[in-house]
């Protein structure tokens, strides 16, 4: 994090090593990044996307710079991969896209892969 003459966050610098653990490829990722207080209390959430070719088991590293003021009291960050679109046309989504989706059902909304609903995505953030 970049920090102002106070020692307040002020923007951040995002650097991520991830690894396609399916067999199939994938053409996309997207990440929740959440800052937090030292009570793991929001303190900012955005989505990052990642539109990478990425075939099975291949790894990456992504960053990105997020340009705004962070709140005085943010000591961490939460990752959490939300969505993966695989080469072939099919997706998934983790169970918290599901649930912004307004989806109860245990699969994916539109996803041609419901089999994988949840239980394990195509990516991992260590």
């Amino acid at each position: 994090m970049d920090l102002d003459p106070f020692d307040a966050p002020m923007s951040s610098k995002i650097y991520l090593d991830y690894k396609n653990i399916s067999d199939r490829a994938i053409s996309a990722v997207k990440f929740r990044v959440r800052f937090v207080d030292g009570e793991g209390k929001d303190r900012g959430t955005f989505h990052a996307v990642d539109s990478s070719y990425l075939t099975p088991q291949a790894e990456r590293s992504q960053k990105w710079k997020r340009d705004f003021t962070l709140h005085p009291q943010v000591v961490a960050m939460k990752i959490r991969v939300l969505q993966v679109k695989f080469a072939e046309g099919g997706d998934w989504q983790s169970v918290k896209m599901q649930e912004l989706a307004g989806s109860g059902s245990g699969a994916a909304p539109g996803s041609s892969d419901a089999s994988q609903g949840g239980a394990e995505p195509g990516a991992e953030a260590p």
